[in-house]
């Protein structure tokens, strides 16, 4: 082995020694002999073998190789000698020990006169630097995957000049640009409104002189087609040595979020409804047996004083009219309930024109100074299967509502109209469907259309106009409850309902109910008042602290034949009934009573006899008074409006089966 292979006394020798890696100079003769002129030291460290046995057997050096790199490498070197350009390559290596490194090669050719040909060779292991890299680009990769990953969570990056360099698909998803289109382009036209430009300008300005990130916060961006985006958005400033600064933007997609707190809002909003009308209900049921008992006393003497004057005189017909009155008050408040508790009321075949009638007449007599009301009612339309009170309530909502907006404009003008329709009207264009019918279907039907020229209602406005409580009219002008109690009366009837109003030219209503081939029954007139009876031998006794009641009920039973004795007091009843000589037929009792109820007194009753008939009273019936009374033992619970002429049949009826019993 030549001296200078393992230690050249000279410079050059003590110089190639020392660098940081390994370095050697071969040739390669016009014979194909190659001759290894020099080896540095740091070849051992490369290749992890003494030098006498690398010099001894060069080969080994190919043996080392990576058989996946091996014939690109001697394509390169053979490339290099036929050109005579710089040789730089990477190549990969498995050491005698077992490890696998990385070299980087860098060699010149030099050729003889002799045609020999000279190697400089350098070679560095490059195993850490490139292992590093490759851990950083596995770790890029990885990072890369996971934001794309992320399906709510869009981000971008950006250079100083606010250009667009990344853009992952959640990004694409929420703002509609695929990443093509998106990278190269400026932020400002990509998501950032015109009104916040300078803003957004300033703050990254700010952010890349000094460092510090811009706060996060929610924010509307602008997706491409130019719809509002809510993002919660957050931002990291990049400053890698030796490379431009960039920043990223974390956009967090808010619109499930928003939506979940929309549905929690329209939820909170249900339940304060909700506990509107339960309270509307309380209320109600509380006013109803107080007010109720005044209908029952008005009804009761209205039907005794008709009984007492001729058809003919005058008299007949203001009390036929108070009668009237009475029972519309009695229907008004049964509607209240009906529309807090939501309790079913019956339908039955009607004649809608008679209630659209009567409707203009209530309302005619009522109109503001300078407003037109027109009715267009033929004198016969189908019948429809629905409930008068409850139909007369929306027409009167509608038509009072037309009214209210046409008020005080010039030329105000309310037009209602009806006809037979054919099938379910189609939706006009710019009309809202606030309720359709199940089906299409050509089946006969009742068209109501109520038209005004007033004010018009606001588009914003138009979806809520019927939620319980929302009110387009001023404080304390309106209850927002009349076109609720329209929505809930038409969707207990099957029927559809359209609205279309233009701010400034008029709103219009169409709805649409489908009608029956049963006839309406006859008017609920009253029969005639029955004569007085003849003396009865059977007894009733009748507790209520309503004194009215009381004299009104004494009056109308004695006429009936029958001996009443009347108390005002419970307790003075049940002593009365400890008396067996003197035991009532049936005994007729009120529910609300300050000193006990009629359920309470019930029971004390049953204690004392089983078999006595026993029929309730009560100003307001609920189904858990019914229930109450079946387990007191009551027999039969009748409502105070109608207690007139039906408490007569039931007691005779009561009073027939105990004298069979």
């Amino acid at each position: 082995m030549p001296a200078f292979l393992g230690a050249d006394p000279g410079a050059f020798g003590s110089f190639a020694d020392h660098l940081p890696g390994a370095f050697f100079r071969f040739r390669t003769r016009p014979d194909g002999v190659r001759q290894l002129d020099y080896m540095s030291r740091g070849c051992e460290d490369v290749w992890e073998m003494p030098l006498d046995q690398l010099e001894a057997d060069m080969a080994s050096l190919w043996g080392m190789v990576d058989p996946a790199d091996l014939p690109a490498m001697r394509a390169s070197i053979d490339a290099c000698v036929l050109s005579g350009a710089d040789w730089d390559w990477q190549w990969r290596i498995r050491t005698p020990s077992g490890r696998r490194k990385w070299l980087h090669g860098l060699g010149r050719v030099q050729r003889m006169a002799d045609g020999t040909v000279i190697w400089h060779v350098f070679v560095v292991d490059q195993t850490d630097n490139l292992v590093a890299r490759e851990q950083l680009r596995a770790s890029e990769d990885r990072l890369h995957q996971l934001i794309e990953g992320i399906p709510n969570v869009a981000v971008q990056g950006y250079d100083a000049d606010l250009i667009c360099r990344f853009w992952n698909g959640a990004s694409e998803r929420l703002y509609g640009y695929s990443a093509a289109q998106a990278v190269g382009t400026s932020l400002l036209d990509l998501i950032i409104p015109d009104a916040m430009r300078g803003a957004v300008r300033e703050a990254v300005g700010h952010m890349l002189r000094t460092g510090q990130a811009i706060p996060s916060e929610v924010l509307t961006l602008k997706a491409r087609d130019g719809s509002p985006v809510h993002v919660h958005s957050g931002h990291v400033l990049v400053d890698v040595p030796g490379q431009p600064p960039m920043f990223f933007c974390i956009d967090f997609d808010l619109r499930e979020r928003l939506a979940a707190e929309a549905m929690q809002r329209a939820l909170t909003e249900q339940l304060q409804q909700a506990q509107k009308m339960e309270a509307l209900g309380t209320l109600a049921g509380g006013i109803a047996h107080d007010f109720n008992n005044i209908v029952a006393a008005i009804l009761g003497n209205t039907e005794l004083a008709l009984g007492d004057v001729p058809d003919e005189s005058p008299a007949h017909v203001s009390l036929t009219e108070i009668r009237k009155a009475a029972r519309r008050a009695r229907s008004l408040v049964q509607q209240i309930l009906t529309f807090a508790r939501r309790q079913a009321q019956g339908r039955v075949a009607m004649d809608p024109g008679e209630v659209l009638r009567e409707t203009h007449g209530i309302l005619r007599s009522t109109l503001p100074p300078g407003v037109q009301l027109r009715f267009s009612v033929p004198p016969q339309l189908p019948a429809v299967q629905g409930n008068a009170t409850q139909l007369a309530q929306v027409f009167l909502n509608l038509v009072t509502n037309a009214i209210q907006a046409v008020r005080g404009r010039e030329g105000a003008e309310v037009v209602v109209e009806a006809a037979a329709c054919p099938g379910p009207p189609a939706p006009a264009e710019g009309s809202l469907e606030v309720m359709a019918p199940n089906d299409r279907t050509l089946r006969p039907g009742l068209k109501v259309v109520v038209h005004d020229n007033g004010h018009g209602i606001e588009p914003s406005a138009m979806g809520r106009v019927f939620e319980p409580f929302f009110s387009t009219k001023p404080a304390g002008q309106g209850s927002g409850l009349g076109l609720s109690v329209v929505h809930g009366v038409l969707m207990e009837h099957g029927a559809a309902l359209q609205l279309s109003s233009q701010p400034g030219l008029g709103t219009r209503f169409v709805l649409w109910l489908p009608t029956t081939t049963e006839q309406p029954a006859a008017a609920d007139e009253a029969a005639p008042p029955a004569a007085p009876a003849a003396p009865s031998r059977h007894t009733l006794l009748y507790v209520d602290d309503d004194e009215a009641l009381i004299s009104l009920m004494s009056r109308m039973l004695a006429r009936q034949g029958y001996q009443v004795e009347s108390m005002d007091n419970p307790q003075d009843a049940i002593d009365r009934l400890r008396e067996p000589a003197r035991r009532p037929d049936v005994v007729i009792v009120d529910y609300n009573m300050p000193q006990m109820s009629g359920i309470s007194l019930a029971r004390a009753i049953r204690t004392l006899d089983a078999c006595l008939p026993i029929i309730l009273t009560s100003g307001h019936v609920t189904d858990e008074m019914l229930s109450d009374a079946r387990l007191a033992g009551i027999d039969h619970v009748l409502e105070k409006p109608d207690t007139g002429r039906e408490l007569a049949g039931l007691i005779a009826g009561l009073v027939g089966r105990h004298a069979t019993g």
